[in-house]
This record gives structure tokens, C-alpha cells and sequence, in this order.
């Protein structure tokens, strides 16, 4: 029988231990001193879970990345609702229990120890929220089955390995698109030194300032987004129209190389109206919002753009006609996750992180038979704070 997402949470929830089996579990493991000792030992964030992913004991890195005193305040609870992650705090049954769980690899890492005894390293993207702040995190998830006196438990050492995914996708725009478009640019200048066609010299010079912007663009577009993620990025709010910056976005994004022979238009019924907000990180927005579904388009194909009046705030609304399959859907706006190639999953990231972190926003997604694909971004006409 299959269980749906509700039926499992359910589930979850009736199998979890209670406070003092849980206490019972977590002395006898104290107890354990030739473990305990080597568990605190190893490199790495530790936790023990029992059979229905419930944290008995971590190691102090655990508590210290928490910035606990102890362990009695998360004891009892799941990896992933200790972690903030979204689909663990949104799910009564907790960790492993959410639809977008059997894409998520420490599920897979803790259930592929559990049904082959053996020890699996899997790599991990957490989308966490806390005190109303978004985090993406790329961890390495190590689960190793572990018996004491005779009970079964899974030994998790975590290694946060952000920093490493963060580097190769720079390293991927860097090398790869910017040089690409770098190529581009010196190839047009070549052609118009060599000045073989004195008739397409206009057409050459256009062609060379859209490299350049291209080049200036994703600059910036990945300064800002480091920014974002150190906390350094500082917003200026100001009166901001939303037919203009329709406009103004459509302006910038039609000559990008995911454009050509593609149509973008603003539909009929866009309200027109002022609102508070940072001008020029909205537009990178929804610049972005607009590349990723012309990405998506297929030559000759529409991508059409809109905006709402939904009283107190206003959404700006991208459609394509083609679905995102439902796997990708479950891993949408994960910092390294991508269908483009290794290194590429910054598009739907930076717009979830400049939109929610900072323009106190909401970031939204349908995508079926009926709606096709609509991306979503709602903001308050009257910045909040």
C-alpha cells in the first residue's frame, strides 16, 4: 500500500517516542564511553537518531553550530526540524515525511543504511527558514548503522560543504558564461577592425554592446548575490512603478541570448500602479524570472508578464508554456540544484534569496496542465519595517 504525504505524517507522528523513552535512549548511549568518546572524536556536525529519526545524542559541534547549551532542547526532535528545514517544520510528522523528502538525500542516505546495513554518504540541498530568513545549504550527509546493547541506531556525521558549491558554480559562471560571452565580444570587435562588411557595421556594434551588458549583468548579478547571502547587502527603497519596471525589464532581457526569436509581452490586464520598493533588485528579479522561462521557451514560443493588485500587496507574475517535471519541482530554489549543469542552480536561488531576505517578499510557483508554468513574486505596496 501506498502511503501519500499526509497518511505518512501521520504515521510519523504515532511511531515517535515519548520524552522518556527518548531520555532512556539518550543514557544508554551515555553510558557508551568507548563510543561516546570516539563519536566526539570525529570531524564533523554528529548526531545519533533511533529508527524514527528522532536526535538522542550529537557530539559537541552539533550544539555548538546550534549555539546550544545542551542537548535537552532539541532531544527528541528530527534532524531537519533542529536544521529549520522547510519541509520538516511544515509537516506535523517532521523529517522524511514531506513529498519533496524522497528527493532530499539525507532521507535517502538515512534509508539506504537502514535497508542495506552498510554505511552511505549522500550529498544534501536544505532549504532552511528561520526568524523569517531564508538559507540554502549544501551538506555531505554520512549514515552509518550503529548497535549498542543490542539497540540499533544511525550514527549522521554532517560536513557543511557550501563553501566548496558555492566556488565551483562561480567557477562555472566565470569560466564558462563569461568567457563564452567574452568570446563573443572580441569575435564581433575582431570583425569590426577587419571592417570586411562596412554595411553591417551598425549591426556589430549593437551585437557588441549586448555582449558587454551580458558580461556587466552576471557581475553583478553574483556580487550581489554574495552580498546577500554575508548579510552586507543593502537595499535603497524608493517609489517604483510596476508598468514601468515591466517595461524597463523587458527592455533589458529582450536582447539576451535566451531571447532570440522569442516574444515577450505584458498583459492586457497589468495593473498600473506605485509601490515601495528597491528598484534596481527588483528588476534583477525579475530579469532573471524572465531568462529562466525563455530558457524554457521554445524557439518562436511567448512568454507573457503581468502584474496584480492584491490590496495590501502586488504580484508580478512570468508565464511560460511549458511544465516543470515534478521532481524539479520538489527541488526548486535549492542554491546548487540545476537542470542547466554542474555549477548552474543560481537562477530560481538568488531569486527566492533577494525576494524573501530582503524585499520581504514571497516567492511562488504553479505549474500543470491547466496553468502551465506561472512563477510568482508578491510584494507589499508599503515595504514593511
Amino acid at each position: 500500500m501506498q502511503l501519500n504525504s499526509d497518511e505518512k505524517s501521520r504515521l510519523a507522528s504515532d511511531l515517535r517516542l515519548s520524552s522518556d523513552q527518548i531520555l532512556s535512549e539518550h543514557e544508554l548511549i551515555s553510558s557508551q564511553k568507548f563510543f561516546t568518546e570516539l563519536f566526539g572524536s570525529l570531524t564533523g556536525i554528529g548526531a545519533i537518531i533511533n529508527k524514527h529519526r528522532q536526535i538522542v545524542y550529537v557530539n559537541n559541534e552539533f550544539i555548538h553550530l546550534l549555539g546550544l547549551d545542551g542537548i535537552e532542547s532539541i532531544i527528541g526532535n528530527s534532524p531537519g526540524e533542529v536544521l529549520h528545514c522547510v519541509n520538516a517544520v511544515n509537516k506535523t510528522g517532521g523529517c522524511g515525511t514531506a513529498k519533496s523528502c524522497e528527493y532530499c538525500g539525507a532521507h535517502k542516505a538515512i534509508e539506504e543504511s537502514r535497508r542495506t546495513g552498510m554505511r552511505i554518504s549522500k550529498e544534501v540541498l536544505i532549504t532552511t527558514k528561520k526568524d523569517g530568513r531564508f538559507r540554502s545549504l549544501d551538506l555531505n550527509i554520512i549514515s552509518t548503522p550503529v548497535t549498542l546493547a543490542g539497540h540499533l541506531f544511525y550514527a549522521i556525521i554532517i560536513h557543511d560543504i557550501s563553501s566548496e558549491k558555492r566556488r565551483l558554480a562561480l567557477e562555472r559562471i566565470f569560466f564558462h558564461d563569461l568567457l563564452n560571452s567574452a568570446g563573443v565580444l572580441i569575435g564581433l570587435l575582431s570583425l569590426l577592425r577587419e571592417g570586411k562588411s562596412p554595411g553591417a557595421e551598425r549591426q556589430l556594434i549593437e551585437l557588441s554592446e549586448e555582449a558587454s551588458r551580458d558580461i556587466i549583468e552576471e557581475i553583478q548579478l553574483q556580487r550581489q548575490i554574495y552580498a546577500a547571502e554575508t548579510g552586507d547587502l543593502q537595499i535603497e527603497l524608493g517609489t517604483v512603478n510596476s508598468v514601468k519596471i515591466i517595461n524597463s525589464v523587458i527592455g533589458k532581457i529582450k536582447f539576451h541570448e535566451a531571447g532570440r526569436d522569442k516574444k515577450i509581452y505584458m498583459t492586457e490586464d497589468t495593473t498600473d500602479i506605485d509601490f515601495e520598493t528597491d528598484s534596481i533588485l527588483l528588476q534583477r528579479i525579475i530579469v532573471n524570472l524572465l531568462r529562466n522561462a525563455l530558457e524554457a521557451t521554445p524557439q518562436g514560443g511567448v512568454v507573457l508578464i503581468g502584474a496584480d493588485n492584491l490590496g495590501d500587496m502586488i504580484r508580478f507574475r512570468v508565464k511560460n508554456e511549458m511544465l516543470i517535471p515534478k521532481d524539479v519541482q520538489m527541488q526548486l530554489f535549492q542554491r546548487s540544484f540545476t537542470t542547466k549543469g554542474i555549477g548552474r542552480g543560481l537562477g530560481t536561488y538568488s531569486i527566492k534569496l533577494l525576494t524573501e531576505n530582503y524585499l520581504k517578499g514571497n516567492v511562488s510557483f504553479i505549474s500543470d496542465e491547466t496553468e502551465r508554468t506561472i512563477f510568482r513574486i508578491d510584494l507589499y505596496k508599503k515595504f514593511p519595517g
